[in-house]
């Protein structure tokens, strides 16, 4: 019973007298039978690699025996993607749903509840239901350096689509071609990627957004380009993308020439040209989204600028906000309630976390477990839709804080975030790494949302304890030492750089407690070039100011 809860405890309801069904095969057969819409089948429908080891799915008409009947059923007044699973007495396994990522859920809840005993394959009779608190949850590709490859995009939208997550937002801020070069269209060959990507969020059941960033150069009062903008997205339509965003982020918002004559105000302009984008979208698809993000999109307080341009804004075009700064400590209830007030519209969060492109950051990794976030953000009067992580450039490490965001997305209220943090790092590393990489990231925590020294850190440094200075270091090296076998291509070669200077500083305190004064010179120095630091950054906290101080002394 408490091994059963223990596995369905992602979920918000589960009702169980511990009861099982026993099915001694080496897979159960289950008929699938779909009433969500017509001719309705498993294979065509199901994600096989959840269920593979443990089910073959027949379908409606099969005329051979089954071990349980699965019915899948539309139900109009479930929200987003939320679902019902129930298994019956009678071995029917009833799920609803109104959208298909609900039966992915579902299907995911009765693998979960699922276990095998011996020759015996255990399947519980449960009740279990859930409502995602935030109907948007995923990644927007939106950082400023090297953009992530095709590759690492692919394996973005899979992982979306594996944990619960179902949004992906093109924007990279260096593809050319989204910003700068606005007015060009994609070759044959990003187009054939697009298709690439669009596909696999398809199948991962994932939303693809293609954002674009004209506003540093676009003349607001001509047709002609509001008709290049558009004609640059109907390349996107015509691959079969329908969700837009159009970004107004980062650039100069002082009008000038004719634009200030016609519009007078920024935002009456950035209103007008998002409508136009509307309009466009509303004449040429049946169902679409757009979502705009305005130039004034980390206030922590209302302004001209916002009220202007929900006055001017079709209602129905959600606003971006990253939070009370561009890169926020925290966004409590009490900023939500003033910036929903300023809105009054649909809000999506950007949420700058784990990004670390503002000026020297890429040097650092920010692997802090999502932190200082409102549950109250999921209350339907603030009209948070979703929320979206812009990760790092290191798409393999961002992935940590990412699951726990997707754990608080997923049920905000029932959030847990040392419990959710402890089985994530369990999940990603195993039980072989996974103290390794609990001090790993501790070591690299994102500092606009914790301190980068701990307390015991903290003490120590103050009472220049060389000892727990010393104790903490050789943690870090040891967890590095470690990591190095931590066998996963992406996790090395995206780490890996920092890994090397956990045991360079190791090298430094090594000749610092040895007295080597021109060594341990020496090795700053080098250090001064090498492009990555470890967060929690005890050398420059301590040894080099001793070094100064004893240069001084001289």
């Amino acid at each position: 019973m408490n091994q059963l809860q223990h596995a369905l405890q992602d979920y918000q309801e589960v009702y169980t007298k511990g009861a099982y069904h026993f099915v001694q095969k080496d897979k159960m057969t289950i008929k699938f039978v779909g009433k969500y819409f017509r001719f309705q089948t498993a294979t065509s429908l199901i994600n096989e690699e959840i269920t593979r080891e443990a089910i073959r799915w027949v379908n409606n008409d099969t005329q051979e025996e089954y071990d349980f009947t699965l019915i899948h059923e539309f139900d109009r007044q479930m929200s987003g993607d939320s679902f019902y699973l129930e298994i019956t007495s009678d071995k029917n396994i009833v799920v609803r749903t109104q959208h298909m990522r609900g039966l992915r859920y579902a299907i995911e809840a009765l693998m979960k509840g699922v276990t095998k005993r011996g020759d015996y394959w255990c399947v519980p009779i449960v009740t279990v239901a859930h409502e995602p608190s935030f109907n948007m949850r995923g990644v927007i590709e939106g950082f400023y350096g090297i953009p992530w490859t095709h590759e690492d995009r692919l394996d973005v939208i899979r992982f979306l689509g594996e944990e619960r997550m179902n949004t992906y937002m093109y924007a990279p801020k260096d593809d050319e071609l989204q910003r700068k070069k606005w007015r060009e269209h994609y070759s044959e060959a990003d187009l054939e990627k697009f298709k690439e990507l669009l596909a696999e969020s398809e199948a991962q059941h994932v939303d693809f957004y293609y954002m674009i960033s004209p506003g540093n150069d676009i003349d607001y009062t001509q047709p002609s380009e509001i008709k290049v903008l558009t004609d640059k997205l109907k390349q996107m339509i015509d691959l079969g993308i329908r969700n837009f965003g159009l970004l107004l982020d980062d650039i100069d918002y002082i009008l000038k020439g004719q634009p200030k004559i016609i519009f007078e105000h920024s935002a009456i302009a950035h209103a007008f040209l998002v409508n136009q984008v509307n309009d466009y979208l509303k004449q040429t698809l049946a169902t679409y989204t757009l979502v705009a993000c305005p130039t004034e999109y980390d206030n922590h307080h209302d302004s001209l600028y916002l009220e202007l341009l929900n006055e001017h804004l079709a209602p129905e075009v959600p606003l971006f906000w990253t939070g009370p700064a561009t890169l926020a400590a925290h966004i409590r209830t009490e900023d939500i309630q003033t910036m929903a007030q300023a809105y009054q519209r649909p809000i999506v969060i950007w949420d700058n976390i784990p990004v670390n492109d503002y000026l020297k950051d890429y040097e650092l990794l920010f692997l802090s477990p999502y932190e200082s976030r409102s549950p109250r953000l999921a209350d339907t009067q603030y009209q948070v839709v979703g929320v979206v992580s812009n990760p790092m450039a290191q798409w393999e490490a961002s992935k940590l804080t990412i699951l726990s965001m997707r754990d608080f997305l997923w049920d905000s209220d029932g959030f847990n975030l040392d419990a959710s943090w402890q089985d994530i790092i369990q999940h990603y590393a195993g039980e072989e790494f996974a103290e390794a990489m609990l001090t790993w990231a501790a070591f690299n925590p994102n500092h606009f949302t914790r301190e980068t020294v701990s307390l015991t850190q903290s003490l120590a440094l103050m009472n220049e304890d060389e000892e727990q200075i010393e104790a903490e270091l050789k943690r870090l090296y040891q967890a590095a030492q470690k990591l190095h076998a931590f066998p996963n291509d992406a996790f090395q070669k995206a780490v890996g750089p920092w890994l090397v200077r956990a045991e360079k500083d190791w090298d430094v305190w090594q000749a610092y407690r040895a007295g080597d004064v021109e060594g341990v010179r020496e090795k700053l120095t080098a250090l001064q070039d090498y492009p990555h630091r470890i967060g929690t950054d005890l050398i420059a906290c301590y040894v080099a100011p001793k070094v100064k101080e004893r240069e001084s002394s001289k």
